[in-house]
């Protein structure tokens, strides 16, 4: 293994100015920026990244590493433009908006989204939900939800209320527990947002992204991980083991692998930041750090 690097964090986190597109020369201004900045990141959440190590949008839109969030966000511009971007990109099918990251709003291109599905998804087909179910890993709700959708899809939400058997006020938690659970696992997404009355119109992502489950299938978990990991450190620039493993929640040993990967190839070297008062964190940065990665 090659001698470590010696980095700063300010080093990193200039790096990420510039790739997070966190500079007023460099800042997301309307939609079709924006569909260039996830299209060049290739996920980033939508509205805060604090300590996340991810590109953010709404970062992206004030041209700040660290804007303040605002206390009346319906009259912020910058949160305006976000509400824009995840309900127009998702609609034209251009990107996918859910919580397939830290369980938390972000968006990802289309290029990436057959590796995040496959990891999640595995290579189950349409009926995965019921093994997951039988397996305690989907609740009555989410189960219930899902043959209502699979009987008939699109709907509204009141409607996948009523066919599910969730109209009730009373069982509003329980419906919304479930609805949580499947976006998390990428069985079905929100496709369109209403405001009058508000609510949401919902498809199975096998159908909506037919295209992206097919190529999951074609996928190896293995593989799947090295393809996100590898564009993250090209964002990033540099990352530890804990730090991915928080933020992807993958397991050490398969980190370890990909990681193994990246340094065999070349793409990432050894690092280490040095802190006041403790031992330098041990990290991996790419091999062409501190070099600008992309334009947005």
């Amino acid at each position: 293994m090659p001698e470590s690097i010696a980095l700063k964090k300010e080093q990193i986190e200039c790096y990420r100015d510039y790739t997070f597109c966190r500079t007023p020369q460099r800042q997301v201004r309307s939609i079709p920026d924006a569909l260039r900045f996830v299209n060049a990141v290739g996920f980033c959440f939508a509205f805060s990244a604090r300590s996340a190590e991810l590109p953010c949008l709404w970062n992206a839109a004030c041209g700040e590493r660290s804007p303040v969030y605002p206390e009346h966000t319906h009259s912020d511009p910058f949160i305006s433009l976000v509400w824009q971007v995840k309900d127009e990109l998702p609609a034209q099918r251009a990107i996918y908006y859910g919580k397939a990251i830290r369980q938390r709003p972000a968006m990802i291109s289309l290029a990436f989204l057959p590796a995040f599905y496959r990891l999640i998804a595995g290579k189950r087909g349409e009926d995965r939900y019921l093994a997951e179910y039988m397996a305690g890993a989907l609740s009555p709700a989410a189960r219930r939800i899902m043959e209502a959708l699979t009987e008939r899809s699109p709907q509204i939400t009141s409607e996948l209320k009523l066919s599910s058997g969730y109209a009730h006020p009373r069982k509003r938690a329980e419906f919304d527990r479930g609805m949580a659970e499947l976006q998390m696992r990428m069985h079905l997404c929100k496709i369109a947002e209403f405001y009058d009355p508000f609510t949401f119109l919902w498809e199975l992502f096998t159908v909506r992204y037919a295209e992206a489950a097919e190529a999951a299938r074609k996928l190896t978990s293995a593989q799947a991980r090295f393809a996100i990991l590898r564009r993250y450190f090209a964002i990033a620039g540099a990352a530890g083991a804990t730090s991915i493993q928080r933020l992807f929640g993958w397991p050490a040993g398969d980190i370890g692998q990909s990681l193994e990967q990246l340094l065999e190839e070349g793409t990432i070297l050894p690092a280490r930041v040095a802190t006041a008062g403790a031992r330098p964190e041990i990290l991996f940065c790419i091999k062409s750090f501190p070099i600008p990665y992309t334009e947005c």
